[in-house]
């Protein structure tokens, strides 16, 4: 039964394909294990390779590192690669996010760097359907919208999976029973102290007995079924109003939940990453909207704030008000060219000649060139301004780096960073004008099919 589901789940939604590197984020618990015995006894008829890894977040001493050599050694004995890590004790620095959440934030930025110097193309994780009950339970009970009854969606962002999302979790008790397979206990799991454990052992029991013996998968089958409503209304969403800034009018003519989720998408991308984006903050920018005047804020985490200005949503920083706003987004199509703001940038198949002599630095009226490699991007290319929160892998840096972070090592004015143009493709950032490319899409000698892009910054009198 459970192998079935996870071999259907891997099968229907196109979790995985032959070929691919799959990194498997065990913790040593029954449900990790249980997936990563399921995904090795498939491996070989589904030709992909397995990677495993472990963080042991540094908050349980030695039983922690008593997990991580249990995981070592359960991936040796089945002869795939691991990568374990440590945290140093403290090290999870709350900011405002609970620990549970600073633990879970720290364990995918830890999968997401093993996977790609793994390079594993897909990050399986061992949720359950009483997980996403247990989600859904949680979010209703802290004030959420549709989005957040979805509870867990079983592919997020092209690259984590979770195989597991319809296997019950007595269900995956009963396979390591049935096996015999080994794993280590986590008593945090029966902390009282975390919300998620009460609804666990305390409120889903109540409602199993009092109500509906098969409240999880009632609950866990209206979450699917939610999920694919919210994929509809965000795929509507994201083609809806353009990107930021915003037209006030255009927001204010979109259905309820398009626009809602219109606001979600770009608090997200404005506040700083690991920020929760709580359905207050989209009611409080939807209200300003709805006043249809100009001159007042909300405050959002951050700090950010949201105002109305020349008939636009602006979101930045507070004290930004003054500051023209910066000119909306344009698609770049390959091979062609596209006008933003005081910038001409043309894209070129194939590489050429750069004029060093024309190449400024950041913050320096001038004209840059970038060569990419076009066989890694993600169309479509879009220019546009800088966002709070922006992030990207400099080419030769060893980690990610904040835009922001970029602009004042480099001492780009604070007006000057809203007139640069950023590109992105559908996965991100890939340049920003004056600093390196973005390490996944940059050419190397490698390269069979390079994209050259300049960009010009031409005077006023020249528009």
């Amino acid at each position: 039964m459970v192998l079935a589901a996870v071999r259907g789940a891997l099968l229907r939604r196109g979790m995985v394909g032959q070929g691919e590197t799959v990194l498997v984020g065990v913790s040593g618990g029954v449900d990790s294990v249980v997936l990563l015995h399921c995904l090795h006894r498939l491996a070989p008829a589904m030709s992909i390779r397995l990677h495993v890894a472990h963080l042991d977040h540094g908050l349980r001493g030695e039983a922690g590192g008593a997990d991580a050599a249990f995981v070592g050694e359960m991936a040796t004995g089945l002869g795939l690669p691991v990568t374990l890590k440590r945290l140093p004790p403290g090290a999870l620095a709350h900011r405002g996010r609970s620990l549970q959440e600073a633990a879970r934030a720290a364990r995918y930025a830890f999968f997401s760097e093993a996977a790609e110097k793994a390079s594993a193309t897909r990050i399986a994780v061992a949720h359950t359907a009483d997980d996403v009950a247990e989600t859904v339970l949680m979010n209703l009970l802290r004030g959420t919208g549709p989005a957040g009854l979805r509870g867990i969606p079983p592919v997020r962002n092209r690259q984590v999976i979770r195989p597991l999302l319809t296997v019950r979790r007595h269900q995956v008790e009963a396979y390591a029973r049935a096996r015999r397979l080994r794993f280590r206990p986590d008593p945090s799991n029966a902390d009282p102290r975390f919300l998620r454990n009460r609804i666990r052992h305390r409120l889903v029991p109540f409602l199993e007995k009092e109500f509906n013996p098969r409240v999880v998968e009632c609950v866990a089958r209206a979450a699917a079924l939610l999920e694919e409503d919210h994929a509809y209304l965000d795929g509507q969403a994201a083609s809806a109003a353009g990107g930021p800034p915003y037209e006030a009018a255009a927001l204010r003519s979109l259905p309820g939940p398009v626009r809602r989720r219109v606001l979600l998408r770009a608090l997200r991308a404005g506040l700083a990453p690991g920020s929760r984006v709580r359905l207050e903050h989209v009611l409080a920018v939807e209200a300003l909207l709805k006043d249809a005047g100009e001159g007042g804020a909300v405050r959002l985490p951050g700090p950010l704030e949201a105002r109305i200005r020349a008939g636009r949503l602006i979101l930045g920083p507070p004290g930004d008000a003054g500051l023209a706003p910066a000119p909306l987004p344009v698609g770049l199509p390959l091979g062609g060219e596209a006008r933003w703001g005081a910038f001409r940038a043309t894209a070129t198949l194939g590489r050429q000649d750069e004029d060093a002599g024309t190449r400024r630095g950041a913050g320096h009226h001038g004209c840059w060139s970038v060569t990419l490699d076009a066989d890694r991007l993600q169309p479509p290319l879009t220019l546009r301004a800088w966002q709070p929160g922006d992030a990207y892998r400099p080419a030769g840096s060893p980690g990610r780096r904040k835009l922001q972070d970029l602009f004042t090592d480099a001492k780009v004015p604070r007006a000057r960073r809203r007139c640069l143009p950023v590109l992105t493709d559908a996965a991100g950032v890939l340049w920003v004008a004056g600093f390196r490319p973005d390490g996944r899409v940059a050419a190397t000698a490698a390269t069979t099919r390079p994209l050259t892009l300049r960009v010009l910054e031409e005077p006023p009198d020249a528009l």
